[in-house]
């Protein structure tokens, strides 16, 4: 299970943290998280920082609701293609099984249920990882995304008939009240949006079978496991122009043991010796390319030796290091 999401997944973290009055640049950067990316439909995060910096906005700003908060702000804005699902499929049980359905494009970890009864169905959510801080902030931003993505189905004046969550509240009474309008009960089994069944039948005015056919596409041909690799590449290459990548330096700016990830990126298809190598090869052109001595190229790579440059060379391009760039000087480029 991949931990890696999209920064959409702190849409509005800004705004409400500014309205609350703290500074969201200094408490993103204080957890380590790029500004810019907060928000970003496409841009990374790691789950367990994103959650680290929702703990540090309820500490900072002695805000306990600030999960429940963010999400009535989201609504369903920040699912991007998913929030297609909601405007504009067939019935409600549809939009709520392809969310079900399409969930971990958008957040690997998150895991999203409908559970459908006689009299009585539910919407369930969970986190699929044992070990991470501050959960139940993004259980109830969750829920209250769950609640917002309702009422787009059924009308603003929809109510659960109960909402149930596995913590104890965080929050004062009254606030689960305002955001839920329902009665809310905790440490329960699930966390869970209960509703009369029938509900699901409900056909979901306005709906445009184009954009719904769109989105469909869209997340049939999204491949979650090449977001980890990107990262990694992204990290690596910023690394490497510091002559420091390492697997051991990789692995720690993305808060995971060296195994770990390691692992994970095997599961995909890719090792970090391979992205690393990746990334040398493409360098090793560019750098050719500008008359760079061999051994200084050597250095900007991270090799030790300048043998294992030229070793790296042959393997790469099938010739020497001096014959790579006067083959460069001669041509402009080289192919492969």
């Amino acid at each position: 299970m991949g931990d890696i999401i999209r920064g959409a997944v702190l849409f509005n973290f800004s705004e409400l943290v500014t309205e609350l009055g703290g500074d969201p640049g200094a408490i993103a950067r204080a957890q380590g998280i790029n500004p810019a990316a907060i928000g970003d439909f496409d841009s990374f995060l790691l789950y367990s920082k994103a959650l680290e910096l929702v703990g540090a906005a309820v500490r900072e700003l002695q805000c306990p609701d600030f999960g429940m908060r963010l999400g009535v702000r989201q609504e369903i804005h920040f699912l991007g293609p998913l929030a297609v699902f909601l405007r504009h499929s067939e019935t409600v049980a549809d939009a709520l099984e392809s969310v079900c359905r399409y969930l971990y494009l958008f957040a690997p970890p998150d895991v999203a249920a409908l559970k459908r009864g006689p009299q009585v169905s539910a919407f369930t959510y969970s986190i699929a990882l044992r070990h991470v801080a501050h959960r139940d902030q993004m259980i109830e931003k969750s829920l209250a995304v769950t609640i917002s993505a309702f009422r787009q189905l059924l009308g603003n004046d929809f109510t659960p008939l109960r909402v149930t969550m596995q913590h104890q509240p965080i929050a004062r009474p009254e606030r689960y009240r305002e955001v839920f309008g329902c009665p809310v009960e905790f440490g329960r089994e699930d966390n869970a949006l209960e509703f009369p069944t029938r509900a699901l039948d409900g056909a979901i005015p306005g709906r445009d079978a184009a954009a719904l056919a769109l989105a469909q596409s869209y997340l049939t041909d999204t491949k979650p496991g090449l977001d980890l690799v990107d990262t990694v590449r992204e990290i690596t290459h910023r690394l490497l122009k510091l002559n420091r990548a390492s697997l051991v330096i990789a692995a720690d700016t993305l808060n995971l043991h060296p195994r770990v990830l390691q692992r994970r990126l095997f599961e995909r298809g890719t090792t970090f010796e391979e992205i690393l190598d990746d990334l040398r090869r493409d360098l090793c052109r560019q750098l050719a390319g500008t008359g760079m001595h061999v051994s200084e190229i050597a250095t900007v790579l991270g090799y030790s030796e300048q043998s294992s440059y030229a070793r790296a060379c042959r393997r790469w391009y099938g010739m020497s290091p001096r014959k790579l760039h006067s083959q460069l000087a001669a041509h402009g480029q080289l192919a492969g």
